[in-house]
């Protein structure tokens, strides 16, 4: 292959990594627990798409009350117990407390996958929490987490959620990127929870759930191809010494 020739197929092959690396790759192989669903909607609430939908509502029990039992469940699912939860996603129980104010978690919903990342991964998602009115003596709020390994990362919770839709506050639709800083095997999950008591009914929606590979250094892809180059060179070179 001549010189020039092969510096083309280099240079094609390049863009064609840096191009690759680029996509964001959707997030498939969950595995749920609790009561979780799919839907465009939440009751007349348009999410603007498909979106997984992670409740906490009991299917036995008045948690809405004067609503009957199971009135907002998404699945017909229970939500699971927070100790099993923790169990199934592999963090501690006090994982998903508000220990600053003495509250527990007690009972929610999961979605959750074993990624196989490499450094400088990112990890995007869409999220949303919507949580009933809690106008009782003691109200309390439910809140939602991203879980990275054994680290919880809080995303919200329904304190933030204003904005009042068919009988829901809502927090509207928030965006989230998180990069990975060592290669390897990393258990990522969703979750939402009641926080304090059974009491009420909240609803975590996660769309867009994907992973961008890292795109490598300009630097590397300029010495990959100077590397190439210096060896077409040298077989050019070898060509026009050759014995006739």
């Amino acid at each position: 292959m001549k010189t020039s020739s092969i510096l083309r197929a280099a240079a094609i092959a390049a863009g064609l990594t840096l191009a690759s690396t680029a996509f964001a790759a959707p997030v498939t192989g969950l595995t749920t627990l609790g009561d979780v669903t799919q839907a465009s909607t939440l009751g007349s609430i348009n999410l603007g798409g498909p979106a997984y939908l992670l409740g906490t509502a009991s299917t036995a029990f008045e948690d809405d009350a004067p609503l009957p039992a199971g009135a907002l469940n998404l699945s017909g699912t229970a939500a699971a117990d927070i100790a099993d939860l923790s169990v199934a996603l592999g963090v501690a129980g006090s994982a998903f407390n508000d220990e600053d104010n003495g509250l527990f978690a007690y009972e929610g919903s999961a979605l959750f996958t074993t990624l196989n990342v490499q450094a400088g991964d990112t990890l995007s998602l869409s999220w949303r929490l919507l949580g009933r009115p809690d106008n009782g003596p003691l109200p309390t709020f439910d809140a939602a987490w991203l879980l990275v390994g054994q680290n919880a990362i809080r995303l919200g919770d329904t304190a933030t959620a204003t904005v009042d839709q068919d009988g829901w506050l809502d927090t509207g639709l928030q965006q989230l990127s998180y990069s990975f800083s060592q290669a390897g095997l990393v258990r990522i999950g969703l979750v939402v929870a009641d926080i304090g008591s059974f009491d009420g009914t909240s609803v975590l929606t996660v769309q867009n759930l994907a992973v961008t590979a890292a795109v490598p250094e300009p630097g590397s892809t300029v010495l990959a191809l100077s590397a190439l180059g210096v060896l077409a060179g040298l077989r050019a070179r070898r060509r026009s010494v050759a014995p006739c």
